[in-house]
């Protein structure tokens, strides 16, 4: 009887700890992506590129087409992964000025659904999880 108690005892220990250990640290949007944001001027896609750096995150992206002369997009700053919420701003530079793109949404899996709000104009953002070759 008494070592039944003390195996149950043993167990519930086991149980309680695992409900109050520290969430995982990975993160859904981390990885590789084929990320395309649909605006009324055509889609615009590329490979965009989330990894965990010592301080934080970090966000590149690589269009699949070469953005034309005088076009520069900065890496992501302001990250924010949040569970499966994920929010960033990036800008643009080009010979008229700067824009502000900010991202925000949602990872299912190996897929994004949000919007890229670009300089106040929403539109669709989506992205594909680019799966690697092994």
């Amino acid at each position: 009887m008494r070592l039944k108690a003390a195996l149950a005892l043993s167990i519930l220990g086991l149980v309680f700890a695992a409900a109050f250990a520290a969430p995982p640290t990975d993160q859904p949007f981390l990885g590789k992506w084929t990320a395309t944001a649909k605006s009324p001027g055509g889609d615009s896609s590329e490979t965009l590129t989330v990894v965990k750096v010592a301080n934080g995150f970090a966000i590149t992206g690589k269009p699949a087409v070469p953005a034309p002369a005088g076009f520069v997009v900065s890496p992501g700053v302001d990250i924010v992964l949040d569970g499966n919420r994920f929010s960033y701003k990036r800008t643009m530079t080009a010979p008229g000025g700067v824009i502000v793109i900010s991202y925000s949404g949602v990872v299912s899996g190996d897929t994004f659904t949000g919007t890229a709000d670009i300089g106040g104009t929403k539109v669709p953002y989506t992205g594909v999880r680019v799966k690697e070759k092994g």
